[in-house]
């Protein structure tokens, strides 16, 4: 895999002036901004012709029936009428019947082109899609086409099983190197099975030589109808089935492609699809056994023969499984030679004179250069440094990635921009840019997250009331609640109770002037706003932190671990609607009792109950689908809020509606509009209403911590130009998962000079 290095007049320029980079686990789950690809699901799975559930059958059968009614009532008049409506009833019938059969003829005729043009479409749509996430956005973006160089490969022995011989324990040993220029795709196609291990260390490469795959078997699949499609999937996203790796993959194919899981199942038995899984080393370590016995069950299972597979590990991790895998063969990527090395520092010129002086005088460091990743980020934090600069005796590792991150915070571009509002860099100081990502890199650590989606982050990112880092003191009231319950259920309640009160006061006033006019509207407000403020306030607050009151409140409000985040699409739930019903109907009794005590009748209430009720159960009854990350920033917020949106415009209309028709009957047609306050504030507190003030919640709490900034967007654009964070569809992630674990470990209130503390 040959890369580039392209100086430029701040340092170093890694491919264009948005520096996207990435390293070895850069990986993307959305499609990137500017994508050409659509956005639409691929269902390849041909309908059944002429089925019951089809609208236009049922609309049919629907007319036939209404005819039939019609023709039953008119026969009854006896008149000259009534043969001319059975004539014209029963030719409508007979037309309804042929146009029935037709097309069900025409369906059945058109049903292999059918099929056939929609597996295409998929197989072209899979092709683009593919090519856009992983070649032209981690491939030619990767943090390894910073440098210039091949990277080898060798034959990995003692890795995979003899299906020959006897079972033998795991023991790795190196093998021959390959021939200078061979190719990953090469080795795949020409040994039986079509399935490889590749092994590496931390950044040598392995996820590059996997998308170079990726890039050469979507030319061939270009060129081949018949050739499999390669599809990649990131093995850190792995959650145990009962369906095993075939149901995985189905299932991450539908989330991260949008396609239909039934063809994906179908292409793996046929063939027509490649699995490029990356990094079995990033799978949970308690899932990783289970994982891999998964992938020798699919291996060994007799309906995925024909399924091409290549798997890629951290050489370390997978010794410590101590388990071998039934694939066809296994390879290592070689590390850097010193030719390599020396040929690279040299054609860096007059910038990399320190770097070349550093290698020269510590031969640690020249050892540490023997990958893609960390002879990238070498070239990246020595560029332009005084000869003579070294790094300190002991740790190496830790203090380059120091160096790196010092000079990137510090980079002319990014600074400029932040003086003049030029390019993309986001005005914050390099101070502040490094304290907060330093606290983003815990907080996705400690979340088990790879890539951050500022839409999806909600309270249960906050620490609690035992935070696994010290925090800075703050003060006030707001700090003092934080060491009691902890930043989640401080944000929570504190924003919960304060939109809580306005929400009290605006939707009790009507129903206070329903009863008792100006008077018991204000008494109604005041009540109101102490009543719910409160209680939500402390609910949320104190009393969900005792897991008794959770048990017992989980029926109404859902589990905590099944809050829900804003998504990108919404469904209906059964199950979240009954539960919503539950939820609203005990709120609803509470307010038509306290009506009929404020001297409202029983219509009234009962009104007012209905309408509490109908918006209960059209914002309990939507449930967030998260099988599609956002593909664009904000992405699943916006698409929150339109569904919330839509469901307050539709509660409005009906009970408007509503109103206009009791009016007209002559009914308590006030009681329906006075409701409308209390059920669209309370409907915010379901489905995507709660969506929104989670996400408000845990921003609140971020910014109030001190962890992040009030605008987010600002610091995730200030570390993309700064070469720390790259963009991912709707998210960012770090430059590298290494690099992140760095972050992660440093003091996030100690100066940026202490990154060199280390240097002589």
């Amino acid at each position: 895999m040959t890369n580039t290095l392209e100086p430029d007049g701040d340092g170093v320029r890694v491919n264009g002036d948005d520096n996207k980079v990435a390293g070895a686990g850069a990986h993307h789950n959305a499609l990137g901004e500017g994508s050409s690809v659509n956005h639409y699901e691929i269902n390849v799975v041909p309908p059944a012709a002429g089925r019951a559930g089809d609208p236009i059958s049922r609309l049919l059968i629907l007319i036939v029936v209404l005819l039939s009614l019609c023709l039953l009532v008119m026969a009854r008049w006896g008149s000259a009428r009534t043969i001319v409506l059975i004539v014209g009833g029963g030719v409508l019938v007979g037309a309804t019947t042929v146009a029935l059969r037709r097309r069900k003829a025409e369906a059945g005729e058109e049903l292999t082109v059918l099929h056939a043009d929609k597996q295409a479409r998929a197989r072209r749509y899979l092709l683009d899609v593919t090519d856009r996430l992983w070649v032209r956005d981690a491939l030619e973006d990767s943090l390894e086409s910073a440098v210039q160089l091949e990277v080898g490969l060798g034959e990995q022995r003692g890795a995979v099983v003899d299906p020959y011989g006897s079972p033998t324990p795991l023991a790795l040993a190196d093998g021959p190197r390959l021939p200078t220029g061979t190719r990953l795709r090469d080795l795949v196609r020409d040994r039986p099975g079509h399935r490889m291990l590749v092994l590496g260390d931390p950044g040598a490469g392995k996820t590059t030589h996997l998308l170079g795959l990726a890039a050469e078997q979507i030319d061939a699949a270009r060129a081949d109808e018949h050739a499999p499609v390669p599809i990649v999937l990131l093995l850190s996203t792995w959650a145990d089935g009962p369906d095993g790796l075939a149901g995985w993959v189905a299932a991450e194919a539908r989330q991260r492609y949008m396609m239909d899981t039934s063809q994906t199942t179908t292409w793996l038995a046929a063939g027509s699809v490649m699995l490029l899984l990356d990094g079995l080393d990033e799978v949970d370590e308690t899932l990783r056994d289970r994982c891999l016995a998964a992938i020798e069950e699919f291996c060994t299972d007799p309906r995925y023969r024909e399924c091409s597979l290549v798997l890629t590990s951290r050489t370390q991790e997978f010794r410590e499984l101590q388990r071998k895998l039934p694939v066809s063969s296994a390879v290592r990527v070689l590390p850097l030679s010193e030719e390599q090395i020396a040929r690279t520092l040299a054609e860096g010129g007059p910038r990399l004179t320190s770097l070349r002086q550093a290698v020269h005088t510590e031969p640690a460091l020249a050892g540490m250069l023997t990958t893609p990743l960390m002879l990238g980020v070498a070239v990246l934090a020595f560029a332009r440094l005084e000869p003579g600069t070294s790094l300190p005796d002991g740790d190496h590792r830790r203090a380059l990635f120091g160096l790196y991150v010092y000079q990137m915070l510090h980079r002319v571009r990014a600074l400029r921009a932040s003086a003049d509002g030029s390019g993309t860099a986001a005005a914050l100081e390099p101070a502040t840019t490094y304290r907060h990502l330093v606290w983003l890199a815990r907080l996705m650590s400690r979340q088990g997250q790879t890539i951050f989606y500022p839409d999806l982050m909600t309270p249960a990112w906050l620490p609690d009331r035992n935070p696994p880092w010290p925090l800075a003191p703050r003060r006030g009231l707001r700090g003092r609640l934080a060491r009691r319950l902890g930043w989640d259920h401080t944000s929570t309640g504190l924003v919960g109770g304060q939109l809580a009160t306005l929400a009290g006061a605006w939707s009790a006033a009507p129903l206070g002037a329903l009863v008792q006019g100006v008077s018991g509207a204000l008494l109604a407000a005041c009540g109101g706003a102490l009543i719910l403020g409160g209680a939500v306030g402390l609910a949320f607050g104190v009393v969900f932190q005792s897991r008794r009151a959770e048990r017992v409140s989980s029926p109404v409000v859902g589990k905590d671990a099944y809050n829900i985040y804003a998504a990108t699409g919404w469904t209906w739930s059964a199950v979240s609607a009954l539960r919503g019903l539950v939820t609203w109907v005990i709120f609803g009794v509470l307010v038509c009792g306290a009506l009929v005590l404020a001297g409202g009748t029983i219509v009234e209430s009962s009104a007012v109950g209905a309408v509490l009720g109908c918006g209960g159960i059209l914002a309990a009854g939507n449930a967030p689908d998260h099988e599609r990350p956002p593909a664009v920033r904000g992405g699943a917020l916006a698409a929150s809020l339109r569904r919330l949106a839509r469901l307050l415009l539709i509660l409005t209309v009906a009970v408007l509606a509503a109103a206009v028709l009791v009016m007209a009957m002559g009914g308590p047609w006030t009681a329906l509009l006075a409701a409308m306050p209390a059920t669209l504030a309370f409907m915010m507190t379901a489905g995507p209403g709660r969506a929104w003030l989670r996400h408000r919640a845990a921003h609140y709490g971020a910014r109030a911590s001190g962890l992040l900034p009030a605008d987010l967007e600002r610091l995730l654009r200030s570390g993309e130009d700064r070469v720390l964070l790259r963009r991912v569809g709707g998210g960012y992630m770090f430059l590298h998962r290494d690099l992140q674990e760095y972050m992660g470990g440093c003091p996030p209130d100690d100066p940026i000079a202490s990154l060199l503390s280390e240097r002589q």
